[in-house]
Parts: C-alpha cells; sequence; structure tokens
C-alpha cells in the first residue's frame, strides 16, 4: 500500500512541476530583443540591406529627403520604402491614391532637428526633440497619415514579431497648426478637442489583433516623448498608425469618422523594440 501512495505523490508531483514550467513558459524564450534607432552607426557593415538587397553603411541617411516638402524621394512618383535586416521591419507608402508619392501618407526617415518659429508644410519632417530614453536623436521616422481608410504602416517583412515597445513624440508642423490655426481657415484646437494615434496589430492571416491607443493633443496641450507598450498586441505581420480627432461632448470623448483631418496628422518616432 505504502509503495503505491509513494508512487502516486511522485507522479502527481511530476506532473505538477510539468504543468508549472508550460504555464510559465516565455513566449519570446527562443527569440531574439532589437531594437531599431534608424541610425547608420549602430550597426556592422554587412548589417543594413536595402529593398534592392544591396549592403551599405549609410543606408538610413540615404532614405532622407531634400527638401523635406517636394523633395525626389518622397514625390518623385516612384514610391518610397525602407528596410532594417536586424528587426525585419519594413514601410512602404500606402498610396491611397496611387501617384506613388507622401502626398496620401506614409513613414519617412528624417534628421530635421530644430525649432522653426513659423513652421508650415515645408517644414514636416522637423521636430525639436533633441533626445529619445536618454540617446541623441539624430535619425528618427515621421509617419503621416494621409488617409485613416488606407493608413501608414510597418511590417514584418519575411515573418511575425512581437512589438514590445517604441517612442512617439510630436512634431513642429502639427504643434503650431494645433496652437495658432494656420492661414488655410483651420483655427486653433479648442479646449474640449484632442487628437489621438491607434496603433492597430494585423496578424499574418490579415485579421486585428487589438488596438493601443494614446493621446498626441488634449486641447492645445501636446505631448513631448512618450514610450507606448505594444506587448498586448502580440504576434504581428503588420502595426498599422489612424491619427483620430475628436471632441469631448459632455464628458464624453466623442471620435469623428472622417478619413481626412483637420489638423496636420503628422507624429514621429523611434527606438522601436521587437522580439523575434
Amino acid at each position: 500500500m505504502k509503495r503505491f501512495l509513494y508512487l502516486a505523490l511522485f507522479v502527481g508531483l511530476f506532473a505538477g512541476v510539468g504543468c508549472s514550467d508550460s504555464d510559465n513558459s516565455d513566449p519570446n524564450a527562443n527569440r531574439r530583443r532589437r531594437t531599431l534607432t534608424f541610425e547608420d552607426y549602430s550597426y556592422g557593415s554587412g548589417d543594413i540591406e536595402n529593398p534592392d538587397g544591396v549592403v551599405t553603411t549609410d543606408w538610413w541617411k540615404s532614405r532622407i529627403d531634400t527638401p523635406q516638402y517636394g523633395g525626389p524621394l518622397l514625390y518623385g512618383g516612384n514610391g518610397y520604402s525602407w528596410y532594417d535586416s536586424e528587426t525585419d521591419l519594413f514601410s512602404a507608402l500606402p498610396d491611397p491614391w496611387g501617384d506613388g508619392t507622401f502626398y496620401g501618407g506614409g513613414i519617412a526617415i528624417s534628421n530635421y532637428i530644430a525649432n522653426p518659429t513659423n513652421p508650415d508644410y515645408t517644414q514636416q519632417l522637423t521636430t525639436n526633440i533633441k533626445s529619445v530614453a536618454g540617446r541623441a536623436n539624430t535619425n528618427f521616422a515621421v509617419c503621416y497619415v494621409g488617409s485613416n481608410q488606407v493608413p501608414p504602416y510597418i511590417e514584418f517583412k519575411y515573418g511575425v514579431g512581437t512589438i514590445e515597445q517604441l517612442y512617439i513624440f510630436n512634431t513642429e508642423y502639427p504643434d503650431h497648426v494645433v496652437a495658432n490655426g494656420n492661414d488655410l481657415g483651420v483655427q486653433p484646437m479648442p479646449d474640449n478637442g484632442y487628437i489621438k494615434l491607434v496603433m492597430t496589430g494585423i496578424n499574418k492571416a490579415g485579421n486585428k489583433t487589438g488596438e493601443v491607443t494614446t493621446l498626441l493633443y488634449e486641447g492645445r496641450n501636446g505631448i513631448s516623448t512618450k514610450r507606448i507598450d505594444l506587448r498586448e498586441l502580440g504576434d504581428i505581420k503588420r502595426l498599422e498608425f489612424r491619427v483620430i480627432e475628436g471632441k469631448i461632448i459632455d464628458g464624453l470623448r466623442v471620435d469623428s469618422t472622417a478619413e481626412y483631418n483637420e489638423y496636420p496628422s503628422y507624429f514621429a518616432f523611434d527606438n522601436v523594440t521587437v522580439w523575434r
């Protein structure tokens, strides 16, 4: 009788330990954590691949357009894209109007850091944020949402992965219009107005895995630098960005359903950390 009792206890203990290990397993245990900083100096000579497969050590510099508005990379009509082989992150113009330009939105690489007095659309890739998460902000990405129905995106080009976090910050052009309006008839943001960023995870099958939402502006008050945790989206193929305007009415946030926004729909991001 004792022999059977000891055997039962042993089997029960072994089964319990097995369940505990399985329940607490880390989904990223066999993956590497990598961070996209958009900086050329952070890579070795063979670590950067452009969409044509050509390895270069000044890849990110080559993706920065001059001038910011109307330049040949973003407005030449040939499309615009970038790829990072370390994180497998890729982006191309969503091109809602089929003209192959940045007019319809996209994610452009920038190194324009300044604090202009009256910034307008010709300074669309400019921020005054000089550091992000303790790192000098030399290069970064500027996202322009030209259409909320065909939004800009980043995606894992050859597989899937988890985006752990990224850092977002505002740019000078929308900051100025939100605070002051413009000569096109846009008024300064009312106290009950807001602009929010909605980040949507899309899996390999094309289904939505979830959304993470954060405010870019509350009235005329914009963010400085904000860390966004995206782990709840899980394994995704693509991360889509939408900028939604709205107003607080009777204490409730009422989002606009418009495809196009009244205020310039730009924000910047940097330091994208992934597991893959």
